[in-house]
Order: C-alpha cells, then structure tokens, then sequence
C-alpha cells in the first residue's frame, strides 16, 4: 500500500516526459523543422527586409515647397514668395532602380528558399543517422545474445573436459566489447539528438526521437537537373541585380531636373500715391550641371560588382554539378554493395546457418559451429546496415543538389 503512491507518481512523470516529446518521421522532422527553426525563421525576416527595398524603390523625391517672407524696416513695404518644386529624372533612374530591388527581392527569396533546403538536408542526415543507431543497438544486442549462447556452450565443454574454459572467456571479452560498442552507440546517440533538437527548435527540456527504418535502395536516380537549385537561382539573381545597377549608375551621371511654379506677393509706398499690391505667377526650372560629378567612379564599381557576381555564379553552377555528380557515384558505389550483399553474401550466410542447424539437430554438428556461423551473419547484417546508412546518406544530397520535378496527380 506504501508503494502505490509512489508507483502512481512515477506513472505522472514519466507521462509528463513523453507529453512534452516530439516524436517524428523523417518527413515529419523536415516539417517541423521548417516551421519552428530559430535560424530559418531570423532568414525569412532578411526576406521581409528585401520586400521593403522593392516597394520604397523607383519612387519620385517628395515636391519642395519654398516660403519666402522679406519687409522693409523702414517703412511698410514687404514681398511674400512661394515656390513649389518638382524634380523629375531626365533619364531611366527610377526605372533601373526597381529592376535592382527587383532583382534584389528575387535573389533574397531564393536565398530563403536555399537556407530551407539545406536545413532539410542537415535534418534528414541526422534522422538517417538515428536511426541508423537505433538498428545498430538492436544488432549490438543481438550480437551480446549470441555471445553469450557461445560462452555458456563453452563453458560447459570445459567443465566436461571437452574444451579449454580460455576459449569461452575469450568470447566473454568479445561480447563485453559489444557492449562497450553500445554504449558508444548511446552516446553518438545522444549527441545527435542533442543537434537535432537544435535544427527542430525544440526547447532544451523537450525530449525528440525519429522512428522508421532505412528502405533498401530503390530505382538507379534520374540524370537530375541542378540549375533550378535555389542557390544557383539566386546567384544568377544577383548577376541580374549587378547588371541592372550598371544600368542605374548611368542613369544617375545626369541629376533630376526641378520644374515648379512660383507666386510673389509684393507691397510697395511710392509717395504720395497709397500702397499698392502687385502679385505674379511664374514657372521655374532647374538643370544641373555635370561639370565636377559624371558618377564615373559608381560606373566603374558597377561594372567590376558584374564580374565578381558572374564568377561568384560560375562557382556556385560548377560546385553543384559536382555535388550532384558525387551523390550519383556514391549512390551507386553504395548501391553495388547492398546488391552483392543481398544477393550472395547474406543468403549464402542464412542458408549456412540453416544448414548448421539442421545438422546440429541431428547429432552431426556441434553448437559451437552453429553460434559461429550466426556471429559471422550478424556481422555482415551489421556491415550492411553501415552501407545501408551511407547510401540513404548520398541519396539525400543527391535529392538536395537535384530538385526532383513534382509529380502531377
């Protein structure tokens, strides 16, 4: 009766923990990702910054309104002027400045969209690796299992003078090497989570875990495309954004020209006659002059502000064609692997351990052999999960270097 209480406490917490968890798939982990990461959500803000850059740009200066007030101090003659000016761009000023924040606001939106694909990247490879661990345990305990089953058959030829007890004290090591692999695989483990609660968003206090399994390889991947990649769009954004901004430098060696209208008011005392009021109405302009300013020096950053950014594109076109190429190879290698594996290697092992076995039941072969052979098939299932892991790992930066089309339903 004492320990109910506690028992029932016990339950609470351990409630409490899981209600507070984020369990999730793959897919689930990328969703969440993009919608809670603290990084991503700072980048999106970059976007709403650009947004308001396209809708200030191209716009006309405010008009000018002039308020001039002189009065003569010795009598009572004084004149009142107005002006209100205008200036307007004798060439394409405002035009090419929106085609640069235009340009500029499509390069952010892209950058957006880039920053989304690598998080999506960097969240997949750490629930790949997950759960890659968590097969690797369950083998690892597999593994121990059988370990043990071969000490204990050792064991007790040794007692019935049939073996040396060195031989089962020898599998005793091995098997407490697997487990010191556990517990190396538990704390990979718990680093990993430790980074992926950090790409989901999740509160330090919130526990997450991925589930699934690793699917065996599917068809050979398409030639893939990487030109539609978000940072390879955004580069060339960028080139247009230079190439615009040479554009606007030209435009701006020639200052607005002022147009406006102007009105006077004037008193004037020409004794004996009374004061008298004459009021004009006029039109004013302004023309600069180009005689110390043609901009020369902006021209000249604009065009070498060209140059870099094509080569910056250039860089980046050329670095993902070579992710993408490397994540076909890899994908392939890897895939060559799982095949001889699962064609030859792991069927020829099941069936010797069946064979075994089968002849273990029938007096012909003794345990030893049988637990050995399981070993050996362990070890190879435990190889093939690594190739397994590596492969799902070379097809996710294959799938991030190559956007896949959508398929139409």
């Amino acid at each position: 009766m004492v320990l109910r209480p506690i028992f029932f406490a016990l339950f609470l917490s351990a409630s409490c923990v899981v209600a507070s968890g984020v369990t999730l798939t793959q897919d689930g982990a990328v969703a969440y990702a993009l919608k809670h990461n603290p990084a991503l959500a700072s980048a999106r803000m970059g976007l709403e910054e650009a947004r308001g850059r396209l809708q200030q740009s191209g716009r006309l200066n405010n008009p000018e309104l002039e308020f001039e007030w002189n009065r003569n101090t010795r009598s009572s003659e004084s004149a009142v002027r107005w002006t209100l000016l205008q200036r307007f761009p004798l060439t394409g000023r405002l035009r090419h400045e929106k085609e640069v924040s235009r340009a500029q606001f499509a390069a952010a939106e892209f950058e957006v969209r880039d920053a989304e694909r690598k998080l999506a990247v960097d969240v997949r490879v750490l629930a790949v690796k997950l759960v890659a661990l968590q097969a690797q345990r369950e083998l690892r305990s597999n593994q121990t299992a059988n370990l043990r089953e071969v000490s204990a058959f050792l064991r007790k030829a040794a007692q019935n003078g049939e073996g040396a007890l060195t031989d089962a004290l020898q599998v005793e090591l091995e098997a407490r090497q697997i487990e010191i692999d556990k517990l190396q695989i538990a704390a990979d483990e718990a680093v990993l989570l430790g980074e992926f609660r950090h790409l989901l968003g999740s509160l330090p206090s919130e526990s997450a875990a991925v589930v699934g399994k690793l699917a065996a390889p599917s068809e050979a991947p398409p030639a893939g495309e990487f030109k539609q990649r978000p940072d390879v769009l955004a580069a060339q954004s960028r080139v247009d954004a230079a190439r615009f901004s040479v554009q606007e430098q030209h435009a701006r060696r020639i200052d607005d020209i002022g147009a406006g209208l102007t009105f006077s008011q004037e008193r004037t005392v020409d004794d004996p006659n009374p004061m008298q009021t004459d009021r004009t109405i006029g039109f004013r302009v302004t023309v600069p002059l180009p005689l110390w300013n043609n901009n020369a020096g902006r021209m000249h950053e604009a065009s070498a502000a060209v140059t870099r950014a094509e080569r910056e594109a250039s860089a980046v076109r050329l670095s993902a064609s070579n992710e993408t190429e490397a994540a076909k190879q890899a994908m392939e290698a890897y895939s060559k692997i799982l095949s001889t594996l699962d064609a030859s290697a792991l069927p020829q092992a099941t069936q010797l351990e069946e064979q075994l076995r089968s002849s273990h039941a029938s007096g012909q072969t003794p345990l030893l052999e049988v637990l050995r052979t399981r070993s050996r098939r362990l070890e190879l299932q435990r190889q093939r999960l690594d190739v397994l892991r590596d492969y799902h790992l070379a097809q996710i930066r294959f799938n991030a270097a190559t956007p896949q089309p959508k398929s139409s339903k």
